[in-house]
């Protein structure tokens, strides 16, 4: 592939006032993870500035994405209002961050991002944004760190908070389905995932969730294929069918979504109207449903993209043919899993907690993500005291809505951050 990972240089972005660069910080922490990263400062801002000089946006990554998923906002916001000191990581286990030998559960994640705020130099986060698996790392965060994080975003996976010790799966964005358990606004959206995973098998025809099949041990070695080619199609065909270009991607609330007293047979069935990305043929891999589609439909491929001419699908292809998927698919075997024992006081200790932090949730109108989990977007409003205006859905853009809609994004966070700045505004 022609165009490698921005390394050490400014990123392909189309604000050459603002230098984006990329450095490698090493955490104070369990592990002393290396964590790659990219991050913004105003044209204003002097290298004699100390750390911590101007606030603090950070922005983390879903799958199957990188730092490099936040080029088109990085800049921009960095410029906004007073200037901000804007930063994307490589979460663990992705991209050229270290994967380290601590399990991938979702606490520990917890612990990486505080490790890197202190690292970054700065005391507090101003906003805390997390898109698709990174919606529920940043809830965790500021449930368990309220007083870190001034204000948090959650992006194109709700946030239903965390339940507890016996919860099998404490991030409703990668859940199964809900049932009548958990439906009081004190409790996350309960997730049976195996009565679910029953009840799918049972369809006609028979079906899978796709967080049961990253779990598989074949899922790494049968989405990257035998050849990079191989690779750089199939995430390019992932990427436009969870875009909103893909005339497929009609998201809509699913009828149990609405009842309250739903039931596990009648949540399967409304999952079976979900996409095949989300609600798998059961004999079908990620990849033969991919390529299943694409054969139907030629503009299954990466598009240009307009930030200088990068080939975005170079960069992820690069990226994830060095790593392979499967630190990525740790986050979901964890998640789906019993907590580790050491964890156990802790999730006692969040279930049921609020946020207590402003909040607010953007995505895709086109975007399936939000409906996935019935009952999910009222819960999030719930749990989080949010405002209507803060509940955004941006029409024409599906699941990557801060690449596919930066403009939009843009805007509306830093609506949200004006809004709950505290103090003087700062001067533009």
């Amino acid at each position: 592939m022609s165009i490698p990972i921005p390394h050490s240089q400014d990123l392909p972005i189309s604000q050459p006032s603002t230098a984006v660069r990329s450095r490698t910080l090493t955490l104070d922490d369990r592990d002393g993870l290396q964590v790659y990263l990219f991050e913004a400062l105003p044209s204003s801002a002097s290298p004699s500035d100390p750390p911590g000089s101007l606030p603090l946006i950070l922005l983390l990554h879903g799958f199957p994405e990188l730092a490099y998923s936040w080029r088109k906002i990085l800049a921009p916001l960095s410029e906004a209002r007073g200037g901000y000191h804007v930063v994307a990581p490589d979460l663990r286990g992705y991209g050229r961050t270290q994967q380290g030998p601590a399990p991938f559960h979702v606490l520990n994640i917890v612990e990486d991002i505080c490790a890197l705020v202190h690292a970054l130099g700065h005391r507090s986060v101003a906003m805390l944004v997390g898109h698709d698996f990174g919606s529920p790392v940043a809830g965790h965060c500021v449930l368990a760190r309220p007083a870190l994080f001034e204000s948090v975003v959650f992006m194109s996976a709700p946030f239903t908070g965390v339940g507890g010790a016996q919860s099998a799966s404490p991030s409703q964005s990668d859940s199964a389905a809900a049932d009548s358990v958990g439906t009081a606004t004190d409790k996350p959206v309960s997730v049976p995932v195996d009565a679910v995973a029953t009840a799918l098998e049972a369809l006609t025809p028979p079906r899978k969730h796709y967080t049961a099949y990253f779990c598989t041990p074949d899922a790494n070695r049968e989405m990257l294929g035998a050849r990079p080619e191989d690779l750089h199609s199939f995430l390019g065909g992932y990427y436009h069918m969870k875009s909103g270009a893909w005339e497929g991607n009609t998201a809509r609330p699913l009828p149990s979504a609405s009842n309250a007293a739903r039931t596990v047979p009648e949540v399967a069935r409304d999952l079976a109207a979900l996409p095949e990305y989300y609600v798998m043929p059961l004999g079908e891999n990620m990849r033969q449903v991919i390529t299943r589609h694409a054969r139907q439909d030629p503009r299954f491929a990466w598009p240009l993209d307009d930030d200088g001419g990068a080939d975005a699908g170079a960069v992820y292809t690069d990226a994830f043919a060095r790593t392979g998927f499967q630190g990525a698919l740790n986050y979901y075997r964890c998640a789906l899993a019993p907590p580790p024992p050491e964890r156990v006081d802790e999730l006692v200790a969040l279930s049921g907690r609020r946020v207590s932090i402003p909040a607010a949730f953007i995505a895709g109108a086109r975007d399936w993500g939000v409906y996935q989990t019935p009952g999910a977007v009222e819960k999030t409003k719930q749990l989080c005291g949010m405002e209507s205006e803060d509940l955004v859905l941006i029409e024409g853009a599906g699941h990557w809505v801060q690449q596919e809609a930066p403009e939009r994004v843009i805007a509306e966070l830093l609506r949200f951050l004006g809004k709950i700045e505290k103090g003087p505004e700062r001067a533009a």
